[in-house]
């Protein structure tokens, strides 16, 4: 069926594009023309870009609920409204709720949309997925080739997602640190393809130096996580996802006792860091050179700052009550948001994406996607060699 239509059809893109992904995934079925653009890579960069799709927060939320005589765990994403307003709690959308599986968290993202998000199978191995919340998509990922029986069990797993810019291909980085105490350290790493399906090995730089792995950001086609090592201090990790090469760099100087996070400040690299009453953002606009852009003093409970929203918001942390406030850097209003943090519970900056994550099929079904994440995440196959026991002396756990 072609679209009857008398408007011209810039005007008709321009309109489409400010409208949510949830009713974009309705209008394809309109017309193919419409199905067309709407698919197409220059539509679904526009959409994104659209001023209208402002970047909110979206939770991720670990429940225990207690079902006599048993607790029983759940993990629940929601979305808080666009628009904050202060002094009054923002009521929270769920996107997803998995009442059957709860050790999936997001390792990385969002990237234009999209999560990886991962089983956490204590002493036995790991499960990959990427998924798209708005258009309720989700693709497992497949077994990576780690070389892995000469090592001890004592790792780090370091996950990295990106978009190449030049192939428009989603990939993600596994790196993972078998330490074993100084005992034969090795460091393995494997890059995925979205475009491919599949993994393949990469050197290791030896030159590079790896560590527990904080907190991470992407940007402009390079993926970022600050990192710890053994006697040495904090250092910011870099992975081009175009040319698939490590980077390392220093971080501002910032004294120990602050807590610091890696993020985004606007289109730059920045460091979040608070002690106190007093909170400062760092911004990066050239490699290795640091610049402090804000200073903030807070005259409210005890806090940590968690992140920037939308560039002059900040979210902290109360460091008694747990509970999430958003700080306005304009009219210094402060707004709780309704949210109590523990150790699981985590908050991103999240934009919605048309980004299609199957390779052209849409014959999944969306509303099924709890099923289709359940049945990945608790279904084992004993030939999975993503999944496995790694066995090593007392000595090297």
């Amino acid at each position: 069926m072609d679209c009857q239509c008398h408007f011209p059809e810039d005007l008709v893109v321009d309109i489409l594009s400010r409208l949510p992904v949830e009713s974009l995934l309705r209008f394809k079925c309109m017309c193919k023309h419409w199905y067309g653009f709407i698919k197409s890579a220059s539509f679904k960069e526009k959409h994104f870009h659209q001023k209208n799709n402002g970047a909110r927060l979206l939770v991720c939320d670990f429940k225990i609920t207690k079902i006599a005589p048993i607790f029983v765990k759940s993990v629940v994403f929601s979305l808080l409204p666009k628009k904050i307003v202060p002094d009054v709690t923002p009521e929270q959308k769920i996107l997803l709720h998995l009442p059957n599986v709860s050790d999936i968290k997001c390792v990385a993202g969002p990237v234009y949309g999209l999560f990886l998000v991962q089983e956490q199978i204590y002493n036995e191995g790991v499960r990959l997925g990427l998924w798209n919340p708005a258009t309720r998509e989700f693709r497992p990922l497949p077994s990576a080739p780690f070389e892995i029986e000469h090592f001890f069990s004592d790792h780090y797993h370091q996950f990295g997602l990106g978009f190449d810019l030049l192939t428009q291909d989603y990939k993600v980085v596994w790196i993972r640190d078998y330490e074993g105490h100084g005992v034969y350290p090795h460091v393995s790493v494997c890059v995925y393809s979205s475009c491919n399906n599949s993994w393949k090995n990469l050197e290791f730089p030896p030159s590079y130096t790896s560590g527990l792995p904080f907190d991470t950001t992407y940007l402009n086609g390079v993926y970022y996580w600050r990192s710890l090592r053994v006697n040495e201090m904090y250092r910011i990790h870099s992975f081009d996802m175009g040319r698939e090469q490590f980077g390392e760099m220093q971080l501002p100087v910032i004294p120990n006792e602050y807590w610091k996070k890696l993020t985004l400040h606007g289109d730059s690299l920045a460091m979040l860091a608070g002690y106190r009453s007093m909170t400062f953002i760092y911004e990066m606009k050239q490699e290795g050179s640091w610049s402090k852009v804000v200073t903030v003093q807070l005259s409210i409970d005890p806090h940590w700052p968690r992140d920037i929203w939308e560039n002059d918001m900040i979210v902290f942390e109360i460091t008694e009550t747990k509970q999430l406030v958003l700080y306005d850097l304009t009219t210094s209003e402060v707004t709780d948001l309704g949210i109590q943090m523990d150790r699981t519970n985590c908050v991103f900056n999240y934009k919605e994406s048309l980004a299609l994550i199957k390779n052209g099929d849409e014959t999944q079904d969306q509303d099924n996607v709890v099923e289709q994440i359940e049945h990945f995440f608790s279904v084992r196959s004993t030939d999975d060699k993503s999944l496995f026991t790694i066995r090593g002396p007392p000595y090297a756990r």
